[in-house]
Order: structure tokens, then sequence, then C-alpha cells
């Protein structure tokens, strides 16, 4: 029986990582950031807060492998990141997988196909993703 409860620790344990590493990178790059399920609690809060991208709800993933290309996994990452955002704010999927650096955005637009950038070139068109 203890063995569910480590899993699910040790899930816990790896978002968190996942949400602070996300959190430093996009500070690196300009965009201060921090843990948003820390400080704001509450399973609806970005993973990632940062003021940069105020009007963006942030999920943060890093997977063991690659995860950019399996239907499942995508369905549930957008569901659970447009639930989220509740429709007040652009939902974002940011992930990186182990071993990787660079960090690929996907972008939930309201009534469009969901697009991965890098990023850097998320952050570079920022007024593109933004909505009117």
């Amino acid at each position: 029986m203890t063995a569910p409860k480590k899993r699910a620790a040790d899930s816990r344990r790896k978002g968190a990582d996942a949400e602070r590493e996300l959190a430093k990178k996009l500070t690196e790059l300009g965009f201060p950031a921090e843990r948003g399920q820390q400080k704001r609690g509450g399973a609806d809060s970005p993973d990632v807060i940062c003021p940069a991208l105020a009007g963006f709800h942030i999920e943060a993933k890093i997977t063991q492998a690659c995860k950019m290309h399996s239907p499942a996994m995508l369905a549930q990452w957008d569901a659970q990141a447009r639930r989220d955002s509740e429709g007040k704010s652009v939902p974002l999927v940011i992930h990186r997988w182990s071993r990787q650096t660079i960090w690929w955005v996907r972008v939930l637009l309201p009534g469009c196909p969901p697009v991965w950038l890098t990023l850097p070139d998320f952050l570079s068109n920022l007024t593109l993703w933004r909505r009117s």
C-alpha cells in the first residue's frame, strides 16, 4: 500500500521541480518568474507566475522522454491547461524532456489549432499570441 503514496509524492516533487526549473529559465531569459502553485495554491493556479506573461496560464511539464507527439498525453495536458485557465487566459503547456535544454511552448488559442514553438521564439513574438 505504500507504493502508490510514494509514486504520488514523487510525481508532486517532479512537478515542483519542473515549475522551479521553468521559472528559473524564464528569469534567465529576462522574464522574472516564480512557482505559482507554491505562491497562490489551488488546483487552478498556474504552475508558474510571470508578470510579463500576464494573460497566459502556464502548465509546466518535464518528462523522461519527448511527449510532444503523444496524442494521449497532449490531450491530457491540453485539457488540464484549458480547464485550469478557466477561459480567462490563453493556456500554455511548456514542455521539456530529460537531458534536453530546449523548452517547447504549446499555445492553445481558442478556435485555433495548437502551435508548438521554442520558448525563445514564443517570448520574442508575444504580441502574436496575446488575446485581442
